[in-house]
This record gives C-alpha cells, sequence and structure tokens, in this order.
C-alpha cells in the first residue's frame, strides 16, 4: 500500500511534515578526485577544522541523515543541520 492509502488526509494535512535541511562540508570521496585545486582546499578546510586533521567521511552524512529520517529528530523543527567539524564558525 502506498503512503498516500494508509493516509488519505496527507494530501491536505501537513502536520505529520518534519523539515530540516543537512548542509554537509566537503566530504572526501572518489569524486572529490576529480576538483582541480583539490589539496589546496582539502588543507584549507582542515585548518579551519575544529575536530583536528578529521577529514568529514560519507558514512558520518548518511548517520546524520538517517538521523534526520528518524523518530530521534521529531523535535528538531525548521533546522539546518551542519556537519563540517566547525569550519564553518569561522565565517
Amino acid at each position: 500500500m502506498a503512503r498516500w492509502e494508509l493516509v488519505p488526509e496527507a494530501e491536505t494535512d501537513f502536520d505529520f511534515v518534519n523539515l530540516n535541511v543537512l548542509q554537509a562540508g566537503l566530504v572526501k570521496t572518489d569524486s572529490c578526485r576529480t576538483l582541480p585545486n583539490r589539496e589546496e582546499l582539502l588543507s584549507h578546510l582542515r585548518s579551519r577544522n575544529l575536530v583536528g586533521d578529521l577529514p568529514l567521511e560519507a558514512r558520518e552524512v548518511a548517520d546524520a541523515s538517517l538521523f534526520l529520517a528518524s523518530p530521534l529528530s521529531d523535535m528538531m523543527q525548521a533546522h539546518t543541520l551542519v556537519l563540517d567539524g566547525g569550519a564553518s564558525v569561522h565565517g
């Protein structure tokens, strides 16, 4: 059964919607290798990172996505979850 069949009022009732955003920094993946200034960019990000020399891993982004999709985030409403090792606090 489709979700709309289980909850027919969902077409007009948005009380069940939980809208949040995940803002991830640069994730060191295979596709990152194609960036022309990759090493310079990664070095710059490491210098602004508050958790040391740890790169942002794809698994961490996936875990944060699972959190936002789970009931654990029910009380988090209309926010942006920033996942960048603290680099964004440098402005």
